[in-house]
């Protein structure tokens, strides 16, 4: 996440991005960020660590 975030300030030359979401795929076929995020792992509980929130994307 943290090089999310310094892709996004990078991109906007400076810290005033406009980055506050990520968004996953959800699906039953591919439940690792699921799994993960069940476990308090991986980019969900990350991205709100970073203060940004989650979106979820139906497959």
């Amino acid at each position: 996440m943290g090089e999310l975030l310094a892709l996004a300030a990078e991109a906007a030359g400076g810290q005033q991005h406009h980055l506050v979401a990520i968004q996953l795929p959800v699906s039953l076929v591919m439940m690792t960020p699921i799994v993960q995020a069940l476990h308090g792992q991986g980019p969900l509980p990350a991205a709100v660590d970073a203060g940004l929130g989650g979106r979820r994307r139906r497959r």
